[in-house]
């Protein structure tokens, strides 16, 4: 079903996109990389920007636990650098090309404080096989990459500061303009895809004026940036707030003490720190790099028109209980927290996920959770595309393997099937092969001309509000409607209510 191209492939790892952000370059804009006379080699990954020892171990080992195979998964933390800001490249094209190949830039995910492009799930091969150049990235992560702070505000032309992720992922796609050609590429074909943080990363894209013309569609896998975002004066509070920890105080000398601070304690001090200051890893309305809330912008249509492809998985927060509410799992404090969160529309809550025992509230809050975190802020995201004319998909990924039917379709489930690179110890069926064949033939074929639809498969329906219609993908892939439509009706409500 796929197309197979007859080049040979080649690899290129840890090409460098911007000079490295150590020294008097940490907490600033990424700076374009001056090359190096001579030939490189280029056939090993470089390390992955600065984070938690911990990584995302704790997290596929969720995964396997939930197959009953916790020992199945032995995984090697990353080699961490500052000086990480580097890319990939999977091509089976080449320089001067007739027909050069569109591009796929993959952003990867772990909450904007975990992960790399080097990642093996991310391994591009399978795709550039059917005919298009495979990019993955890496780019700071956390506080390294998040954090805002009067002093840094001041000394930047912009007046701005936070956001260096972002700025990271912007000079990615600017070398990929000027270079990718050299490897059979076509930068007027690039496509942004993404999953979670990462997807999350490419709607904030979408919205910032600096990154025009730098992607032509977009693929948003599992996560939607749709909450009010903080200020720059909120974010610079948290910044201060985390220098202030370090024994730091805001006078004169606190950029040079902030860029002498040891990585490793930056990185310590900002995994301890943030599930109370979530700034530290969150964009930031800067008037630079963003003016609005993305999900603003969103909602106003004032993003890229380009093709989007949006998507969420069936039950996405069974493998992210860390961000479901902590609470006593009582019938009480369920109740207790529906009308802190949805106040005068808690009643409504309350009737879609109803408890009638403690016993029922843990199930019932993944549940929830998954429509409220992923499922509704997408199709929200799909309808703001969809209004402002753009070419829209959405689809939901339902596939629950066997053994696995207590987490569902969970949070990166799809991944693997996009790349085509799914764990051997996950317990495929031949029903996955296909699966993933047809996800990979959707995927490139969106690449191509910015529409999912080939012949051979079943019709994906363009999105748009009035039929709310989207694609399943799982055991059977065939079209459908009304994707949470009462739920996602809800919270369309709450979320434009937060961001008038």
């Amino acid at each position: 079903m796929g197309v197979s191209i007859a080049d040979s492939l080649r690899v290129y790892r840890a090409i460098r996109y911007a000079a490295a952000p150590t020294g008097s370059r940490r907490w600033k804009p990424p700076e374009r990389h001056v090359a190096e006379r001579g030939t490189r080699r280029a056939d090993r990954f470089g390390p992955a920007c600065p984070q938690s020892a911990t990584g995302l171990g704790p997290f596929y080992r969720t995964i396997a636990a939930g197959f009953g195979r916790a020992d199945s998964v032995n995984l090697e933390q990353p080699q961490t650098s500052e000086d990480c800001l580097t890319l990939n490249i999977w091509s089976t094209g080449k320089a001067g090309a007739t027909a050069p190949r569109p591009v796929m830039v993959w952003v990867h995910g772990g909450s904007n404080v975990f992960g790399e492009g080097a990642s093996s799930v991310y391994d591009g091969t399978k795709l550039a096989r059917r005919g298009v150049v495979v990019v993955t990235i890496n780019y700071r992560l956390g506080a390294l990459g998040f954090m805002a702070h009067p002093a840094l505000s001041a000394e930047s032309p912009m007046h701005a500061s936070g956001n260096y992720a972002l700025l990271d992922q912007i000079a990615a796609l600017q070398w990929v303009q000027r270079n990718i050609a050299q490897v059979g590429g076509d930068p007027s074909r690039v496509t942004l895809f993404g999953e979670s943080a990462g997807s999350i990363d490419i709607m904030h894209l979408m919205a910032s004026p600096l990154a025009a013309g730098l992607f032509h569609r977009a693929i948003a896998q599992s996560g939607a940036p749709m909450a009010v975002l903080p200020t720059l004066t909120q974010a610079e509070r948290t910044g201060v707030a985390f220098t202030a920890a370090f024994g730091l105080d805001s006078g004169q000398n606190v950029l040079a003490a902030m860029r002498a601070m040891p990585v490793d304690s930056v990185v310590a001090l900002s995994t301890r720190l943030l599930s109370a200051n979530p700034n530290l890893s969150s964009a930031v309305v800067d008037g630079h790099v963003l003016r609005e809330s993305t999900g603003k912008a969103f909602d106003q249509g004032r993003i890229a028109h380009i093709p989007m492809l949006f998507g969420s998985n069936a039950l996405e927060m069974s493998t992210l209980r860390t961000y479901i509410p902590k609470f006593d799992r009582t019938v009480a404090n369920y109740g207790a927290w529906v009308s802190r969160t949805f106040s005068l529309l808690a009643p409504r809550m309350l009737a879609l996920y109803p408890v009638t025992s403690d016993g029922d509230v843990e199930r019932t809050l993944v549940q929830a959770t998954t429509h409220l975190y992923m499922t509704c802020p997408t199709r929200f995201a799909a309808r703001g595309a969809a209004r402002a004319s753009l070419p829209t998909y959405l689809y939901q990924f339902t596939r629950v393997l066997p053994g696995g039917e207590s987490l569902g379709a969970y949070h990166s489930a799809e991944i693997g099937y996009v790349f085509g690179t799914k764990e051997s110890w996950l317990p495929l069926e031949a029903v996955d092969a296909t699966l993933s064949d047809s996800m990979m033939t959707y995927w490139v074929q969106f690449a191509m001309n910015g529409d999912p639809n080939v012949p051979s498969l079943p019709a994906w329906p363009r999105y748009d509000e009035a039929s709310d219609r989207h694609l399943e993908l799982g055991r059977v892939i065939a079209p459908s409607e009304g994707l949470s439509r009462d739920a996602c009706d809800l919270v369309q409500t709450a979320l434009r209510a937060q961001l008038r």
